[in-house]
C-alpha cells in the first residue's frame, strides 16, 4: 500500500513537471514571434487637371497724353525765368481753351541749367554765356478726338520756345476690358482642360480652383511722337489699337471616364 502510493505521487510530480516544460514552451514561442505593425495610409492625392488661359482684348484709346514744355535760353537766370514763365502761361491758357482741364495739366520737370562756351585754350575753365529754362508738361487730353487742335494749340501759343517730346494714349477706365478679358481666358482655359481630359479618358469637372496669375493694363500697340506742324495743316496723330492681356491658372476635378 505505500509502494503504491508513493509511485503515484511520483508519477503526478511527473506529469506536473511535464505541463510546466509544455507551458514554459508555448510562452517563449509566443515570446519569439515577430511583431507585426499595420500603418494605416493618409488620404490620397486629389487628382484635377492643371491648366493656364490667357486672353488679348484690343479696345480703343480714348485719352492722349502729350508732353510737351517750354524752353528758353538768356544771359541771365531771371530773364530765362521770365521768358519761359510767359511762354508756359500762353500755352496753358491754349491748352484750357481747347477744353483740357486745369486738374489734366501737371507740371513734369522745371530745371535752369547753365550754359558753358568751351575756349579753344583748353587751359582756360569754360565760361558760362548763359542759362536753359527747361519747364516740362504732361498733359491729359480726354476728348481725344481733339488731340491734334490740342497740341497744334499749344505749338502756336509757345511759338519757337515749344518743344513736343511725345505723345501717348490709353484707356482711362480699363476695368471693363479686364473683365471681358477675365471671362475670355477662364473659358479658353475650360476648352484646353476638355482636350486633356478627352485625350486621358476622364470626364472634367467642376473648377476646384482660379487664381489670377498675371495681367496688364492697355499695351500700346501703336505710339506716335508728334512734331509741330506745318503751316495750316493739322499735326497728324493715330491712336490705333492697344490690348489689354490676362492670364488665369485653373485647376479642375476629374472622374473615371463612362
Amino acid at each position: 500500500m505505500s509502494h503504491s502510493l508513493t509511485l503515484h505521487t511520483r508519477r503526478s510530480a511527473l506529469r506536473t513537471l511535464l505541463m510546466g516544460a509544455v507551458a514554459a514552451t508555448a510562452l517563449g514561442a509566443i515570446a519569439c514571434t515577430p511583431k507585426t505593425e499595420v500603418t494605416v495610409a493618409g488620404p490620397a492625392q486629389q487628382s484635377g487637371i492643371a491648366v493656364t488661359g490667357s486672353a488679348n482684348v484690343s479696345v480703343k484709346p480714348d485719352v492722349a497724353r502729350l508732353n510737351l514744355g517750354v524752353e528758353v535760353t538768356d544771359t541771365t537766370v531771371a530773364n530765362a525765368r521770365s521768358k519761359a514763365a510767359d511762354a508756359m502761361t500762353k500755352v496753358q491758357t491754349a491748352l484750357k481753351a481747347k477744353g483740357v482741364q486745369e486738374k489734366d495739366i501737371r507740371t513734369q520737370s522745371l530745371n535752369i541749367t547753365p550754359q558753358y562756351t568751351q575756349s579753344p585754350d583748353r587751359t582756360v575753365p569754360p565760361a558760362i554765356r548763359g542759362y536753359l529754362v527747361s519747364n516740362v508738361l504732361q498733359v491729359t487730353v480726354r476728348n481725344i478726338d481733339s488731340a491734334s487742335e490740342v497740341l497744334d494749340a499749344a505749338v502756336a501759343a509757345g511759338g519757337n520756345t515749344v518743344r513736343v517730346n511725345g505723345i501717348s494714349f490709353t484707356v482711362d477706365q480699363p476695368e471693363q476690358f479686364l473683365s471681358q478679358a477675365r471671362e475670355e481666358a477662364v473659358k479658353n482655359a475650360r476648352a484646353r482642360a476638355e482636350v486633356l481630359a478627352k485625350a486621358a479618358g476622364v470626364t472634367l469637372g467642376s473648377a476646384r480652383s482660379v487664381t489670377e496669375s498675371g495681367n496688364s493694363g492697355p499695351v500700346a500697340l501703336d505710339r506716335v511722337a508728334a512734331a509741330p506742324s506745318a503751316a495750316n495743316a493739322p499735326t497728324p496723330v493715330n491712336p490705333g489699337e492697344q490690348q489689354i492681356q490676362l492670364t488665369v491658372s485653373v485647376v479642375y476635378d476629374i472622374s473615371p471616364g463612362k
